[in-house]
C-alpha cells in the first residue's frame, strides 16, 4: 500500500481544547476477530439517516467529537468507530514522516486492521436502529478509508464525504460506487482530478468539491481551533454542506 501524506498532516499537532460530548460509547453488535470493539453513537434515534464516521489519526479529540455532535444535530444518527486498538497517533511522532507512515501501516490499514469489517458492522447496526439511508465520512486518513469502504462490491452507502482528505487520488476513486463530497484545505494537493474522476461515473447527483485555501489541514478535527472565528465558520460551512449533500441523496432514494 503506497501511502502519500502531506507535510502538514505529519507536522501539525493536535490543538488543546475541550468539549462536553453529547453522545456515548457503546459496543458494536459483533466482535471483530474475537475482540469487542466500540463506537461513539450520537444523534436522534428516530432518524432514518445514518452516518458511519472514520475519524482522524488523533482519534476522539474534543474538536472531532464536537464535529460529530454538530453533524448529528442536523438530523443524523452517527456511529464513529473507535478504529485504533493501540490508541491514537503518539504525539512524539509529529514531524517524523517515516514514523507517521509506519504507524498508519501498522494501525490504520483498511484490510490489515479489519477496518473493512468494522465499517460493515457499524452500518448494519445503524440499519438495525432504523436507518435506511446510510453515508460514510472520514477526516484526514479517514477519508481514504471511507472511500475504500464505499468502493466495496456490497457497499451500502449513498454518499461519502471527507474534510481535509489524505491520500485521496483519482486512482483511489476508480471503484467508488456513490457520489463524493470533499473539502480540502490549503495543504492538500489539487483535488479537482479526483472529483472529475467521480463525475465521469455519471451518478445522478453531482459530487461536491469545496476548497478552503484559507484553512490549515485538520481544521474540522483534531488540528482545528474553533475558538478562532474563521476556523469555526469554515467548519460550520463544511458540516452544513455535508448535511445538505447527504439529505439530497437520501431524498432521491425515497
Amino acid at each position: 500500500m503506497d501511502i502519500q501524506v502531506t507535510d502538514a498532516c505529519c507536522n501539525t499537532p493536535a490543538t488543546k481544547t475541550t468539549w462536553v460530548q453529547q453522545g456515548s460509547f457503546k459496543s458494536l453488535s459483533k466482535p471483530i476477530e474475537g475482540i469487542e470493539r466500540r463506537t461513539y453513537r450520537v444523534g436522534p434515534r428516530d432518524s432514518k439517516k445514518g452516518i458511519v464516521a472514520l475519524i482522524d489519526i488523533h482519534s476522539f479529540h474534543p474538536t472531532t467529537i464536537q464535529f460529530l455532535d454538530t453533524l448529528a444535530s442536523k438530523g443524523f444518527q452517527v456511529s464513529a468507530i473507535d478504529l485504533f486498538l493501540n490508541g491514537p497517533l503518539p504525539d512524539e511522532y509529529m514531524g517524523e514522516m517515516p514514523k507517521l507512515v509506519g504507524w498508519i501501516r501498522t494501525n490504520a490499514s483498511y484490510e490489515g486492521n479489519h477496518i473493512d469489517k468494522l465499517v460493515k458492522v457499524a452500518a448494519h447496526d445503524l440499519q438495525t436502529d432504523g436507518c435506511d439511508a446510510l453515508f460514510n465520512i472520514g477526516h484526514c486518513w479517514g477519508a481514504h478509508l471511507a472511500i475504500c469502504a464505499a468502493s466495496e462490491p456490497d457497499q451500502v452507502f449513498l454518499g461519502v464525504a471527507g474534510p481535509h482528505p489524505t491520500a485521496v487520488t483519482a486512482e483511489l476513486v476508480q471503484g467508488l460506487k456513490c457520489p463524493l463530497a470533499i473539502f480540502p484545505s490549503k495543504d492538500e494537493p489539487d483535488m479537482l482530478p479526483v472529483i472529475e474522476a467521480v463525475q465521469a461515473k455519471g451518478f445522478s447527483t453531482p459530487s461536491l468539491h469545496v476548497r478552503f485555501d484559507n484553512m490549515d489541514h485538520g481544521f474540522c478535527g483534531g488540528r482545528g481551533d474553533w475558538t478562532v472565528p474563521e476556523q469555526k465558520d469554515a467548519a460550520d460551512e463544511v458540516m452544513q454542506q455535508m448535511a445538505d449533500f447527504f439529505t439530497t441523496l437520501a431524498r432521491k432514494e425515497e
